[in-house]
């Protein structure tokens, strides 16, 4: 039987998640909780998911398959997590860092993974580490609290850190969104109609007959088990899967395939998945951020015009003082989604996609983000497809758009 704790870490956006992970592994950073240094341990990490594809791609060598897939990197962010997760379980490790182990995955494997997780606290040490109250695995013992400088602040039982703050109400941010400036874009109504749009890989059905119309200031949430071919869905919207082609879709009024330009779609619309905050690596101000979102390019390497520069400061406003005269490698990972957010905003597009948008955001910055995206709704303005297997309370779609299993891989339903 066990005698050592599992133990969780609840982290914010001010946490280098990074640096915590490697003083765990080298045991310095829990040994008053527990001595690591003679336990055989596991990573349970989109960190450890990176490092396997590129031995994939690199040496041609799959450590981890499944029956549906041959590869780490055919999968879709979920099946990775949970391949992952049974792996590192046949490895009979010591102990296994679970790094937010929810993010990306479906609800069903959330369950599954709760009960393998549960099943292997009994026998294996656990340390979690988290940024939801929420997410806290209800196998951990004991949660400590980590603040921005990575030091320990507060150690619970898991049954009063839930209790603590259940009955605080969080007041909602107010966001007054800049009034646009220029109307650049189509003005059709509905701005989306795909048409039985099937679609598959190889031998791999995924679409099926999928129809869709999204119309002007609508507010969807997209849903489907993982693999159902979300991305692919959103990627032919986008302009960025070459699927699309030879496909039925009117997008913003024209026909997918009758000469249009991927700028002419990406012209129409906002996006934003966290994944894309890894290509702006240069220090460049918040400012310049939300205007190289007028250009679509991924940092400014234009003159802005004063007009570009006071649309970006209307928006720099309404984030807050936090943000003026900042850079944006100096920002939290939090403040950092707000900022994408406002840069998909600025050029007013008639749609708005985001992409799992609160992975890795905590308690504190995923009420601002919330607010924000509630603030965008209410205005009835922009079309919102909001992409995710986390149910936010106060994140209210009108409609929901769930990917279902058919015979020939997943056709869509609406649902209100």
């Amino acid at each position: 039987m066990r005698k050592l704790p599992n133990i969780g870490l609840y982290l914010s956006n001010t946490s280098d998640k990074r640096k915590i992970i490697k003083l765990i592994t080298d045991n310095q950073f829990l040994q008053h909780y527990i001595d690591l240094s003679t336990l055989k341990g596991a990573l349970h990490s989109t960190i450890t998911i990176e490092k396997l594809i590129d031995e994939e791609l690199r040496h041609d060598r799959f450590v981890i398959q499944t029956a549906e897939n041959k590869s780490l990197e055919s999968m879709s962010s979920g099946q990775q997590k949970k391949a992952l997760l049974s792996y590192l379980i046949t490895q009979k490790p010591d102990f296994i860092i679970l790094d937010d182990v929810y993010s990306n995955i479906d609800k069903e494997t959330q369950h599954a993974i709760n009960q393998s997780l549960t099943e292997l606290s009994e026998t294996t040490v656990l340390i979690q580490l988290y940024f939801r109250k929420r997410d806290v695995l209800p196998c951990i013992d004991t949660i400590l609290s980590v603040n921005d400088r990575n030091e320990i602040i507060n150690e619970q039982t898991t049954a009063d850190f839930l209790k603590a703050d259940k009955n605080k109400e969080n007041a909602p941010h107010q966001f007054a969104l800049p009034n646009q400036y220029a109307d650049n874009h189509v003005v059709v109504d509905p701005l989306i109609q795909l048409n039985l749009v099937s679609v598959h890989y190889g031998e791999k059905e995924v679409l099926d007959k999928v129809n869709w119309e999204i119309r002007k200031g609508e507010f969807w949430q997209l849903v489907g088990p993982n693999g159902s071919g979300k991305s692919t869905l959103i990627t032919m919207i986008s302009g960025d899967n070459p699927k699309a082609y030879g496909q039925d879709m009117i997008l913003f009024g024209r026909k997918k395939g009758s000469g249009e330009t991927i700028w002419d779609i990406k012209r129409q619309i906002g996006y934003f998945t966290p994944s894309m905050i890894n290509q702006f690596t240069r220090d460049d101000s918040v400012e310049n951020m939300i205007i190289s979102g007028l250009m679509d390019s991924v940092g400014l390497y234009v003159i802005p015009s004063d007009l570009q520069k006071d649309m970006a400061k209307a928006w720099i406003e309404m984030l807050g003082p936090t943000f003026h005269h900042k850079s944006f490698q100096s920002l939290s990972i939090g403040q950092q989604r707000m900022v994408m957010v406002a840069r998909a905003m600025v050029k007013h597009p008639p749609l708005l996609i985001l992409d799992e948008p609160t992975i890795e955001l905590d308690d504190e910055n995923s009420r601002l983000f919330i607010d924000m995206v509630n603030a965008i709704a209410a205005e009835k303005q922009v079309a919102i497809i909001y992409v995710s297997h986390r149910d936010e309370e106060d994140l209210k779609p009108e409609r929901i758009f769930e990917l279902v299993r058919t015979e020939k891989g997943y056709t869509g339903i609406v649902k209100k």
